[in-house]
């Protein structure tokens, strides 16, 4: 009965990666931070864990605490600009609660080894559902916050409250056994769901919104820097008009820096219309090679034409 009580506790995070590739229709997750997110939620959780055992926390700040460290993760990969649409912001806050989850599960188990299947089950994934609806929740307000606010500290200390309150009023429900766990299970269940399928739905259209608007206009912008006419184009005119306040040799890395962004964002756009449309992003002809080489140039260039230079193009490339 343990074992099989360890192994449902891997069950909300297998369900969650097959609802992630069934959601995830323009490819945006990439593994890599997919799987740190889900270590960063394990080391958050025992971290928590231990300082419980070692200090006397009130049981009404572990949430407040525990909400506040998985969503440094997202934090992190927002200041990193690693997060641009919904869509990551609800799959890597998802990711690092699932891992966080999965901690808490096995720890419980390992306390209350006579616990029953059923018990288990309906624990487990009530505690997956919280954390990873709770941390997936704050991620996308964050997101959405900062590109109306622009200021992350308070972007993220707002950000907080919807999956405080949510998470406080689940943890009070089921310690002052307001409703059954199973019901509370289904609570959490059809509430996140309900929201998540909102969110993906509006992310999904921000997202051909910005394909249809950017697109076109990005591979004008591409085309005239490349014939040396940008100067017909809305980027061309802003570049003119700073191009007094810096030497020849940055204002040409600045030129090129623009050029090779818009390059680079516009194989984005069209490797993301591709596996919507279900192709093979390597139909694009494009190696894994080439692309690593454009980043590092592009990261090459910006260092040459430094923080001034930088802020400058901000409003071209942000």
């Amino acid at each position: 009965m343990r074992n099989m009580n360890y192994l449902l506790s891997l069950l909300p995070i297998a369900l969650y990666l097959l609802i992630l590739r069934a959601l995830d229709s323009f490819s945006l997750a990439k593994w890599k931070i997919l799987l740190s997110c889900i270590a960063f939620g394990l080391l958050c959780c025992f971290g928590t864990f231990m300082l419980s055992r070692a200090t006397d926390i009130p049981p009404y700040v572990v949430p407040v605490l525990e909400e506040i460290l998985k969503g440094q993760a997202v934090i992190f990969l927002l200041s990193g600009k690693k997060i641009f649409f919904l869509h990551e912001a609800l799959i890597y806050g998802a990711a690092t609660g699932a891992g966080f989850s999965l901690t808490e599960n096995l720890i419980y188990l390992y306390f209350n080894p006579q616990m029953l299947v059923g018990t288990a089950l309906v624990r487990g994934f009530g505690c997956a559902i919280l954390h990873m609806g709770c941390t997936a929740l704050a991620g996308t307000f964050l997101l959405v916050l900062d590109k109306a606010m622009h200021m992350l500290p308070a972007s993220a200390a707002v950000s907080f409250v919807p999956s405080l309150i949510i998470h406080l009023a689940y943890n009070h429900a089921q310690e002052s056994r307001l409703a059954d766990p199973l019901l509370l299970m289904c609570i959490a269940v059809a509430l996140f769901l309900a929201l998540f399928t909102i969110l993906f739905s509006y992310g999904e259209r921000r997202i051909y919104k910005w394909m249809d608007h950017s697109l076109s206009i990005d591979v004008q912008t591409l085309s005239a820097i490349r014939k040396g006419v940008f100067t017909s184009t809305k980027t061309g005119q802003y570049l003119i008009a700073v191009r007094d306040q810096f030497k020849p040799e940055c204002f040409f890395d600045m030129v090129c820096y623009v050029e090779l962004y818009l390059d680079l964002k516009i194989e984005k756009q069209s490797y993301m219309l591709l596996c919507q449309a279900g192709i093979d992003g390597a139909a694009m002809g494009k190696t894994l090679e080439e692309h690593l080489a454009k980043k590092a140039e592009l990261k090459s260039l910006k260092k040459s034409i430094g923080k001034t230079g930088m802020l400058v193009l901000a409003p071209l490339v942000a």
